[in-house]
């Protein structure tokens, strides 16, 4: 990246804070209009072109399912033109919408900072392809796969008949991992301190492409540590699911609910802005790689092949703490796609939103 990692963090702090407003950011309410006037203004300074039509704002309409009067929603869709704008574009998503009327930090307003940081980077560097950025409305409850849902909303009204070279969604990406987010012992977090540093990424196998360039840039990333899950491992948390049915490519991150999800205690003492910063790079390095991959991309990983590289990442990953995870949950290494569904399924449904 142009940007440094002090810089990056600088950045990331500044948008959050301007976006963690103490009554929240609820669809309709202040907080949603003065957030959305904020988004406008940065994608205004970025010299970003609206992605459809003159204005960055994408409305709409529907019922709202609790009280089924007509309601409006908007999300906010951007784009860095490329060198070369009939290649397949890379699409950059998060919601900013919040559930409750509380700072609601790490449920968006991380990822939407790290999104405006990357709209500053490849705004001094457009990439040879388009980078659509979108914030999406309405991806809290009671709109959550609804209908309502703003990533639903512009995955089926205007992607239909776009090919992505890549659809990166993020959520809940700012805190520190904590052992008993999975159900594991909590002195494992005091023991193992590197856990805090883990961050998952979800939807490799959606293109051939993707394996490699997740592992490699696991591989070079710093301070923090990856951990690559199947995206049917866990449920449709997010606003991947709707690019993820239409078939599109996609990566989806996440650090997983944590212990103040939904809660008026997600503020920024929960933010590590270190570890955000890394993620932040780690997304730059996934964006440069798809943006170098050829039109034509490699041969799919077969099954076993795409096993051996999720247990590659997933002892990297977990190192030493991997063995006292297993015995904790009385299992052993698997050795087959069979073994490992048997023991993610179920312990990470009810731990990554």
């Amino acid at each position: 990246m142009i940007l440094g990692h002090d810089k990056v963090v600088e950045s990331l702090q500044r948008h959050t804070k301007e976006l963690a407003l103490p009554n929240g950011r609820m669809v309709g309410s202040t907080g949603h209009f003065l957030t959305r006037g904020y988004l406008v203004k940065q994608m205004e300074t970025a010299q970003m072109i609206p992605f459809h039509g003159s204005s960055f704002e994408l409305r709409y309409e529907r019922p709202h399912p609790n009280t089924r009067e007509q309601q409006e929603f908007t999300n906010l869709v951007g784009v860095i033109p490329g060198k070369d704008r009939t290649l397949p574009p890379i699409l950059l998503g998060a919601h900013y919408d919040s559930v409750i009327a509380a700072p609601s930090v790490d449920d968006n307003a991380t990822s939407v900072a790290m999104n405006l940081v990357l709209t500053e980077e490849y705004r001094q560097r457009p990439l040879d392809r388009d980078l659509i950025i979108a914030y999406f409305d309405a991806e809290e409850l009671p709109f959550f796969l609804g209908e309502s849902m703003g990533s639903r909303r512009f995955c089926e009204d205007y992607c239909l008949d776009l090919k992505f070279a890549a659809v990166i969604v993020s959520d809940l990406i700012g805190h520190d991992f904590h052992p008993a987010d999975l159900g594991l012992p909590s002195i494992l977090g005091t023991v193992m301190p590197h856990m805090r540093k883990l961050v998952c990424v979800m939807g490799a196998e959606s293109s051939p492409a993707f394996p490699s360039i997740v592992s490699n840039a696991a591989g070079r990333a710093k301070g923090i540590r990856v951990f690559h899950l199947l995206h049917r491992y866990v449920p449709n948390m997010s606003d991947h699911a709707a690019f993820a049915k239409a078939g599109h490519p996609f990566l989806f991150l996440s650090c997983g609910q944590g212990r103040h999800y939904h809660s008026p205690q997600d503020t920024l003492e929960w933010i590590n802005f270190g570890k955000l910063g890394r993620i932040t790079h780690y997304v730059a390095d996934l964006i440069d790689q798809i943006n170098g991959t050829p039109s034509t991309p490699p041969q799919p990983l077969d099954d076993q092949e795409l096993f051996d590289l999720e247990m590659e990442m997933l002892r990297e990953a977990l190192g030493v703490t991997l063995p006292m995870a297993l015995k904790h949950f009385k299992k052993k290494l698997p050795t087959s796609r069979d073994e490992l569904d048997a023991m993610l399924s179920n312990s990470l449904k009810d731990a990554i939103r």
